[in-house]
C-alpha cells in the first residue's frame, strides 16, 4: 500500500516528464551548445575513449620530461 498516493502520483508524472524530453521539446534550443560554446560533437569527442587515450599518454610525457629532468641531476650529484 501507499501511504499517500497523491504524491506518489506527482513524482510518477514528474518522472514521465523526464523520460519523455517534455522540457526539451517544450522549451526546444536554437543552437545546440553549451554555456561555453562547446558543441554536442566536441563533448562526445572529448569524452570519447580513444581521446581519454590520448590524453592520459599526454600527462605521461610530461611525467616522464619531469622525471627525467629530476632522475638526471641525482647521478650527477653522486658523482661529485
Amino acid at each position: 500500500q501507499i501511504a499517500d498516493p497523491e504524491t506518489c502520483d506527482r513524482m510518477y508524472e514528474s518522472l514521465v516528464r523526464i523520460h519523455t524530453n517534455y522540457y526539451k521539446n517544450k522549451y526546444p534550443r536554437l543552437k545546440d551548445t553549451s554555456f561555453t560554446g562547446v558543441t554536442v560533437e566536441d563533448c562526445k569527442m572529448i569524452l570519447a575513449t580513444d581521446m581519454l587515450k590520448q590524453m592520459e599518454d599526454m600527462k605521461k610525457g610530461t611525467w616522464r620530461k619531469l622525471r627525467e629532468k629530476f632522475y638526471a641531476k641525482k647521478p650527477e650529484e653522486d658523482s661529485k
